[in-house]
């Protein structure tokens, strides 16, 4: 059967880079949102806990319920209703109006837009948002922003930045003046985490580079991450095919001689990319022959095995896309294996 492997050796390493880039494992948030990037909540969760990570960031309620157990602090990204009680759970505010209907109490952190203007307050209704968790008895455990060109050879990093440094100024005098304790900063990244030489926030929430990757340009330099994912699809048939017979669906693919052919168990229904059978596609040095179909794909010759992935970037670079879209759409229901 078609199987995802999952390398503890490299996670562990793109771990211990990040967090002595961050100069401790407490300033590491590790993402672990969508499935944790198509890898699998569950053992990359195990996995982040062995390490010793006690921070998280989910996306949903369900995602947190699933490792509650394995974080001391869970930052989940979109809370929506029915709200959870529990006290590892932060609940991320990204407007004014969701103050209003949080149940007293919420740990929360609050996001303000330095620049993104995707989601998250603006730095003008700082004061505001500081009156309503005042009123309304909320717990302001955070306050957070989110870099929109980290990975882009530009100076508008640093322009963030700089709007980032303003908010932190205004909420530490709006802490004072409320009489409240200073909440937690945090604004980077992956790709800040490694084009930074030094980080003054709180943590940072971390992904993709987790993973083994990053979409920076060369210039930025090499950063030693290693892939974490490997998609192997098992043989099912093989038969043999004559000069001129086409192969798979409208027989895009003539063979120009005649050939041992192998069809093997992951398509477009496993999240693998759908590939048209137009241009060239190299999977294990092998071209695929014809279009790949929903639940299956060809190659020339009878090997029991076949690597799909083991760089995400490599088939990424294939489809005109990027490492995360081929990574995150990747079946959950595809049997995954930790291996060490």
């Amino acid at each position: 059967m078609a199987h995802i492997t999952l390398s503890r050796g490299a996670f562990f390493h793109n771990l211990a880079l990040l967090s002595d880039k961050l100069s401790g494992k407490e300033r590491l948030a590790v993402v672990l949102k969508d499935n944790a990037y198509g890898h699998g909540l569950l053992p990359m969760a195990e996995m982040a806990h062995a390490f010793g990570l006690t921070r998280a960031v989910v996306r949903t309620f369900s995602e947190a319920e699933a490792i509650k157990t394995l974080f001391d602090h869970i930052l989940i990204l979109n809370p929506v209703e029915p709200w959870i009680d529990d006290p590892r759970y932060t609940l991320t505010v990204n407007d004014l109006s969701q103050l209003q209907r949080l149940p007293s109490g919420s740990r929360i952190d609050l996001k303000v837009d330095t620049g993104m203007h995707r989601n998250g307050i603006r730095a003008d209704d700082l004061k505001a948002a500081f009156a309503t968790i005042r009123k309304r008895h909320l717990n302001l455990s955070g306050v957070m922003t989110h870099f929109r060109s980290a990975d882009l050879l530009s100076s508008e990093l640093f322009w963030q930045m700089k709007q980032w440094a303003t908010v932190k100024e205004r909420v530490r005098t709006l802490c004072a003046r409320h009489t409240m304790p200073l909440p937690l900063f945090h604004s980077a990244n992956s790709a800040a985490v490694l084009r930074l030489n030094s980080y003054e926030d709180d943590f940072a929430r971390c992904g993709i580079a987790a993973y083994g990757y990053h979409e920076m340009p060369d210039i930025f330099g090499h950063y030693d991450l290693r892939p974490v994912l490997g998609l192997y699809a098992q043989k099912i048939t093989t038969l043999k095919l004559y000069k001129g017979e086409r192969i798979g669906y409208g027989g895009i693919y003539s063979a120009e001689e005649d050939m041992t052919v192998s069809t093997y168990d992951i398509g477009y229904g496993d999240g693998f990319p759908r590939y048209n059978g137009e241009g060239k596609l190299y999977l294990n040095g092998m071209p695929v022959l014809g279009k790949i179909s929903m639940d299956s794909f060809c190659v020339k010759g009878e090997k029991e095995e076949i690597c799909l992935i083991g760089n995400a970037g490599e088939i990424a670079h294939s489809f005109g896309t990027i490492s995360y879209d081929v990574l995150v759409k990747l079946n959950p229901q595809i049997e995954r294996i930790t291996v060490r």
